[in-house]
């Protein structure tokens, strides 16, 4: 893959029941919100505004597929506004949206304000909501009716872990590199409803087979367990999980299987039905470049052995009920999952824009590149470092992802000396990344930790090698 070479800083800078998908003309009722057409009509909701609302938001550049991949790419950094002095590698954290889509949602944000109603009078009581989890479901393999839009990943495992009907004695089989937002709901339910919740030690310096994780948990089903949870990309070494096997795996044997998704919209290019997974919850301000407080939650609603499904955080129960019998036939479960009171309107219309640019720019597309401009980091560490040095996660394709995890130093529980490298390479040479820190076995009483440095649409080469060329300086000088 041809990746820019530039200058180490130089960032460039529904109704209840509707299931089916609606036109991308018709958000708005009476014309109020277009589609403004961008090349292959990937671009964002523009808004007619009122005399003294100000500026409509403008259309996003068109960004050309056919242009060689250092132009294209140059094109595609141009969209980004973060400060020139700093080469940001933490969007493992946060992203930086899009200047377009930043305009547009202060515009929407300004119309709100200038309107309070608007978005209510001019989109009907559902907010174009149909429209929005149309456009989402298209995007990512689903159905309309099994999409909705929530807070964050915190937010839409919350709502999963708590929806579902778990027992007293129900086992849920989750690995040792889980978030604090699966383990917290997951704390919830052991001591308030006595499921037994197990932690499996999945591989960290030894990955090298996608059987390794499948065999692991295949060995610990038992005849409690009801359910497997996992990250599809553990935020602490940033290995990609084999989604499809496990969930295959747990369709076989009648499992729930559960995703946290926290680093997968946005990253790689996700198609829920093929993945097989019951439920799949992610952020829209990491990867994807949108809002803070925007998400992406699925839940499947078609198919054979649909779990019992409570949507406990809706405020629609008092209209529509649990199905009779589980029967969902009729059941739009993500909209009734999407009513929760006064919704941040104006950020779901920037998150679903951010997701349009994306499928303009092609989100294989985007998978190959983050992948790739990862995997170029790792081999770039590696060739300087040499024999020293530990990666957390392989350089191998099928457990790629943009997040890569090192330490450079021979005490890996040395977290004072981390701590010093991330924020020398922050104040000393502008690059910010974050550390994590984790067992690398299950009954360790120490932590290990890592650099976690993640490569995005916004980064190249260059920057890259700026950032090997620091890290390693200021390593030695840490190490003495």
């Amino acid at each position: 893959m041809n990746d820019l070479h530039c200058n180490k800083h130089e960032t460039g800078s529904e109704s209840l029941n509707q299931t089916q998908p609606v036109s991308q003309n018709g958000i708005s009722r009476r014309g109020f919100f277009k589609l403004a057409g961008i090349a292959a009509a990937a671009g964002a909701a523009g808004v007619s505004f009122p005399k003294g609302a100000g500026a409509a938001p403008s259309k996003l550049l068109s960004l050309d597929a056919s242009l060689p991949n250092k132009v294209f790419w140059k094109g595609v950094q141009k969209q980004f506004i973060i400060d020139p002095k700093v080469v940001y590698m933490n969007i493992g954290t946060t992203g930086s949206m899009p200047q377009q889509i930043l305009k547009n949602y202060q515009k929407y944000n300004e119309l709100a304000a200038f309107h309070p109603r608007t978005f209510e009078a001019e989109l009907g009581a559902d907010f174009g909501l149909p429209a929005q989890r149309a456009e989402l479901a298209a995007q990512f393999g689903c159905n309309a009716d099994e999409i909705c839009l929530s807070r964050n990943t915190t937010d839409g495992m919350d709502a999963i872990l708590f929806g579902l009907n778990f027992q007293e004695g129900d086992e849920i089989l989750t690995t040792h590199h889980e978030h604090i937002a699966a383990l917290s709901p997951l704390n919830v339910l052991r001591d308030r409803y006595k499921v037994k919740v197990t932690e499996l030690e999945i591989p960290v310096l030894d990955t090298a087979s996608e059987d390794q994780f499948v065999d692991l948990f295949a060995r610990n089903i038992t005849k409690n367990t009801k359910a497997i949870l996992f990250s599809h990309i553990t935020y602490k070494t940033g290995t990609r999980l084999p989604a499809k096997a496990l969930c295959t795996l747990a369709r076989e044997n009648g499992l729930i299987s559960i995703v946290d998704g926290a680093h997968g919209p946005g990253m790689l290019k996700l198609d829920f039905h093929d993945m097989g997974c019951d439920f799949y919850a992610g952020p829209g301000h990491k990867w994807q470049c949108g809002p803070g407080g925007t998400g992406i939650l699925y839940l499947r609603n078609h198919g054979d052995d649909l779990p019992e499904f409570w949507t406990q955080n809706a405020s629609t129960y008092t209209f529509v009920a649990q199905p009779v019998k589980n029967d969902r036939s009729k059941y739009d479960i993500g909209m009734a999952m999407q009513y929760r009171g006064q919704m941040d309107v104006s950020a779901h219309l920037a998150m679903v824009d951010a997701c349009k640019m994306w499928e303009e720019i092609g989100r294989e597309k985007i998978e190959e590149y983050v992948c790739s401009l990862s995997s170029y980091l790792k081999k770039s560490l590696a060739q300087k470092y040499g024999e020293a040095g530990t990666f957390f996660a392989p350089d191998i394709p099928e457990f790629s992802t943009g997040l890569t995890s090192f330490n450079p130093f021979a005490n890996l529980e040395a977290g004072d000396k981390i701590q010093a490298l991330v924020a020398r390479l922050e104040s000393e040479a502008g690059y910010q990344v974050r550390y994590t820190d984790f067992h690398l076995h299950a009954g360790d009483t120490k932590p290990t930790y890592a650099l976690r440095i993640s490569t995005h649409i916004f980064h190249n080469r260059a920057q890259v090698d700026g950032l090997v060329d620091a890290l390693y300086d200021l390593s030695l000088q840490i190490e003495g």
